[in-house]
């Protein structure tokens, strides 16, 4: 049985397992969308879990077709369901893939939007916490190396990332060098001295640490299947859940789009080259995650 949370006409489905984050600050991208990019005609929610997200874009008219991918099959089934009982199959796909190995070469997407793994670790730390960490960075590389080939011309790549557990240069490198050029970088809402992208790297640094100690343990015991359970499976956490003033502030967005054709042929001419993204360690396919979303 799934649990329902509606944005307009839209309800969707979803188990409290599978929510990581996309229907408490993954709304804000509301607001980014509508300020940023505007209404677009196909969006693409990576990692998208039950789509919390996506769905929300498609049912506030900031995109006419969607399509979602997950690798866990729990987060495939609850979209399904989502399409099946809403009626959108004619505006609507999903895919189980790893990253994005098992997207259709016809996909073109204007948008490209996720809220993704936001705490480096190790394999062994990924499947304890599978919402959570992205070894390696290797499921945000894996992207960047890919997704050039599902852009429609002028479309634009939004990520959702944490400035607890990262900053602007742990993405900036593989964005470039896969022949992407990076926007902007910026917050939902105006920064109010909580967090500074020019600080020292000292500062970084010593945050990330310290948000490894404290924030990290905590979200994962929040990720307790009961300690889950107990928190969301109520009607006073999806009502507090709908209200942008209460979202959690720690979220910011990294903005880049392909570089147009000269650009890309000017930097063949220089020599540069794509960056190698080795598979993940331990075998050819990750741990299914319970919901990237």
């Amino acid at each position: 049985m799934y649990y329902k949370v509606k944005y307009n006409e839209i309800s969707v489905n979803y188990l409290p397992e599978l929510d990581g984050g996309g229907m408490t600050f993954g709304q804000q991208y509301l607001s980014v969308i509508r300020e940023k990019v505007g209404r677009v005609g196909h969006a693409f929610e990576y990692c998208a879990g039950p789509g919390f997200i996506g769905f929300s874009l498609l049912a506030n008219g900031l995109c006419d077709r969607l399509t979602l991918a997950d690798v866990n099959p729990a987060a495939v089934k609850a979209v399904q369901t989502t399409i099946r009982e809403n009626r959108l199959e004619d505006r609507v796909r999903v895919y189980q893939s790893d990253c994005l190995d098992d997207i259709p070469a016809t996909e073109r997407w204007d948008l490209v939007v996720s809220n993704p793994p936001h705490w480096d670790g190790t394999e062994e730390s990924y499947r304890e916490a599978i919402r959570l960490v992205d070894p390696g960075w290797v499921i945000h590389k894996r992207f960047y190396r890919d997704v050039k080939k599902f852009l429609a011309p002028n479309a634009s790549i939004i990520f959702q990332e944490s400035s607890h557990a990262t900053k602007r240069d742990d993405f900036e490198p593989m964005i470039k060098e896969n022949g992407l050029d990076l926007v902007e970088v910026f917050e939902a809402t105006p920064p109010k001295g909580r967090f500074d992208f020019t600080a020292p790297q000292w500062v970084h640094k010593l945050t990330r640490a310290i948000a490894h100690r404290t924030m990290l343990p905590l979200e994962k015991l929040l990720m307790v299947p009961g300690v889950e359970k107990a928190l969301k499976d109520n009607d006073l956490y999806r009502k507090i859940s709908a209200l942008p003033g209460l979202a959690p502030t720690q979220f910011y967005f990294m903005w880049s789009k392909a570089q147009p054709a000269a650009a890309v042929s000017a930097r063949a001419t220089n020599g540069s080259t794509a960056s190698h993204v080795p598979p993940p360690r331990g075998g050819g396919s990750r741990v299914p995650p319970a919901g990237l979303n």
